[in-house]
């Protein structure tokens, strides 16, 4: 009896480990295939950006017969990347500074449930999500017009502050409800002023929740488009995925200078996203469990 028992504990350990490992395997291989999808794209931008035109369309998928180094040079004068990139940058990380600043200011009262409406108005800005910006683009035309600020950084700045509130609001909530009160309360008893206990307490608490607010607002706002080519019409004030269209022809297209522009545009925010990953990574479960 124990013969067989000892027997059938190896059997079900060895059934064990093969198991493990059947499930290791296949999750190295749905990860390889998930890592495959993202940075094959990626390869293909960037064998892409040194193409000439009858290479691009010749061997689309091969390497480039003759790597043509000027794409990017081409690509920095003729779609004012000079200009573009600089305005990109402005506009992305003032608008991104002042979402987030904003939404943790409001993610921090409505944190504090003092009033009654406080859930209600979380609702309302989170609700800001399901508006589509194309709905609200006549509205802001006038707006916009009616400010005087056509043409302008600020006319895109503005928009994009409003816009990134909804997500900001949604995530920057759950991540205040779970700061300590004693430690706010004290704050208080010490003669602390709301903001101070806001800027010294609040805000280094809220950091990882606040990393991924400006990642997730930051990606959208550096590859806006559509906005930028209602209100951003002036040469001096357009961003660079509206630059990039200026390669994009009605009878043909310089693909190895667009492909070289996106590369220019990208590396930034992947190189941003690479820096701040696991911050990212805890800011999103910041708030999913109190404790």
């Amino acid at each position: 009896m124990t013969a067989l028992s000892l027997a059938d504990r190896r059997r079900r350990g060895a059934k064990a480990v093969r198991t493990r490992l059947f499930v290791g395997i296949a999750r190295s291989l749905f990860l390889a295939i998930l890592s495959l999808m993202v940075l094959v794209p990626i390869a293909y931008m960037v064998l892409a950006s040194f193409k000439t035109v009858p290479d691009f369309f010749g061997n689309p998928y091969g390497l480039p017969g003759t790597w043509a180094w000027d794409n990017y040079s081409r690509a920095w004068r003729d779609a004012h990347i000079s200009i573009t990139l600089p305005n990109t940058i402005i506009v992305t990380a003032v608008s991104v500074f002042g979402s987030t600043l904003l939404a943790a200011l409001i993610a921090y009262g409505i944190s504090r449930k003092e009033k009654p409406f406080a859930m209600g108005l979380y609702t309302f800005f989170v609700a800001g999500l399901l508006v589509p910006v194309n709905m609200i683009v006549l509205p802001l035309f006038i707006l916009i017009k009616w400010l005087g600020l056509f043409g302008t950084l600020m006319a895109l700045i503005f928009p994009y502050i409003a816009l990134g509130l909804p997500l900001g609001v949604l995530i920057l909530g759950p991540v205040a409800a779970t700061l300590p009160r004693d430690l706010i309360s004290a704050a208080q008893v010490d003669g602390a002023t709301e903001w101070q206990i806001f800027r010294r307490i609040v805000l280094p608490l809220m950091k990882p929740g606040l990393i991924s607010v400006a990642i997730l607002n930051g990606v959208w706002m550096w590859n806006e488009f559509f906005i930028p080519l209602i209100v951003a019409f002036k040469p001096e004030s357009q961003t660079m995925p509206v630059g990039i269209v200026s390669f994009v022809g009605a009878y043909s297209t310089e693909w190895g200078l667009v492909f070289a522009s996106v590369v220019v545009s990208t590396a930034p925010i992947l190189f941003a996203y690479l820096l701040m990953t696991r911050q990212f990574q805890s800011g999103l479960t910041a708030g999913a469990v109190k404790g």
